[in-house]
């Protein structure tokens, strides 16, 4: 096994989380999603010139997979020579080996930003991974490494308590906050542990659907995010949405129901949300020209299809709300966007409760 060569300078230890959406402003990694590509793919990559993602290239000798719906073959998405799954975002993804029971096997995935990192300046960096279904292993860590021509790097990894958890399978997020060094202009994706320091489980129910994947442990990559911290503060603060007020509301112009809760992965209204739903309600009364459309919108955590789903239901409490209080079926339509449209694109705290959102849209 041949690791990429750097001097390591620092271990980050963060716990992880379900996937999560993709900020794309400014962000310093070209073809980030694996989206683009020089030639589809067919097959699992045999040697590095298969490998054909425009932006990234394998680490050393080591041949990484691209994965992306225009495949007819064994690379395609959903369905892959190495699992079932959809991408985390968009058409494509890449796979890689990061452990092997019988020997030490590493793959790693390559790119150059699109310009060195400022010297103490605070980057926001992501980058999303899941194991693929037909791995009979799962790990306990996947690392992120910055470096620079000097080839001095700093390791971000992700290491969890246990090698199987509730999230194993899903689509999770690694996230981090970095004060660059200065310079730094490489990325490289990987497991740069031994198989000493890397715990592994066996999927005990899991059949072998794939030789190649019955003593090794392969995930998916999808994602990939360096960002300049303050980029991030200026889109929350820019994108907030315009909030329901009866005095300004116009039509065709989307607005932000402020307050509207619902329980836990649940399509049921919190009681906090009625002062806003009475408020829309009088209004709609007193302005019996205007229908309305109400859009539901949800955070990236989850899969695509179940926040779609999701999200509707969200929209139709709201509307069996609005019909108890008077409203005519006839004026309210729903749609559900799911996590298609996020007011940012990004995986923190703040972003994700601005993207939890109920919209509403004033028609005649």
């Amino acid at each position: 096994m041949r690791f990429p060569s750097a001097h390591i300078r620092f271990i980050f230890v963060v716990t992880t989380v379900i996937a999560s959406g993709r900020l794309s402003a400014q962000n310093l990694v070209a073809n980030a999603g694996f989206e683009t590509y020089t030639a589809c793919p067919g097959s699992f990559t045999r040697s590095s010139k298969d490998f054909t993602v425009p932006g990234w290239r394998g680490a050393d000798i080591n041949t990484p997979d691209h994965f992306h719906y225009c495949s007819r073959g064994e690379a395609g998405v959903p369905y892959n020579w190495a699992g079932v799954s959809e991408a985390y975002e968009g058409d494509g993804y890449a796979g890689l080996f990061l452990w092997m029971s019988d020997q030490e096997y590493r793959e790693f995935l390559q790119c150059d930003l699109l310009q060195p990192l400022i010297k103490d300046s605070t980057y926001y960096i992501e980058f999303h991974y899941k194991l693929s279904s037909y791995s009979n292993y799962s790990i306990d860590r996947i690392s992120l490494q910055l470096s620079s021509s000097s080839a001095q790097g700093e390791l971000m990894s992700v290491i969890r308590d246990s090698a199987l958890t509730r999230t194993t399978g899903l689509w999770e997020a690694a996230r981090f906050e970095y004060t660059a060094a200065g310079n730094e202009s490489l990325l490289t994706i990987g497991n740069f542990f031994s198989n000493t320091e890397t715990k592994s489980y066996r999927i005990q129910s899991r059949p072998i659907s794939e030789p190649m994947l019955a003593s090794a442990s392969y995930y998916y990559i999808d994602g990939v995010i360096v960002v300049p911290k303050f980029r991030i503060q200026q889109q929350l603060a820019s994108n907030v949405g315009d909030a329901f007020t009866p005095e300004k509301a116009s039509y065709n112009t989307p607005y932000v129901l402020k307050n509207i809760q619902f329980e836990f992965n649940s399509a049921s209204l919190e009681p906090s949300s009625y002062p806003e739903l009475d408020k829309l309600a009088d209004f709609l009364i007193r302005n019996m020209e205007l229908k309305v459309e109400v859009a539901g919108h949800t955070d990236d955590v989850g899969e695509k299809s179940y926040n779609l789903e999701l999200s509707r239901k969200r929209t139709e409490s709201v509307a069996a709300y609005l019909i108890s209080k008077g409203i005519d079926t006839k004026r309210i339509s729903t749609i559900g966007y799911g996590k298609s449209r996020p007011l940012i694109r990004s995986s923190s705290s703040d972003a994700r409760k601005l993207n939890r959102r109920v919209e509403v849209s004033f028609i005649r």
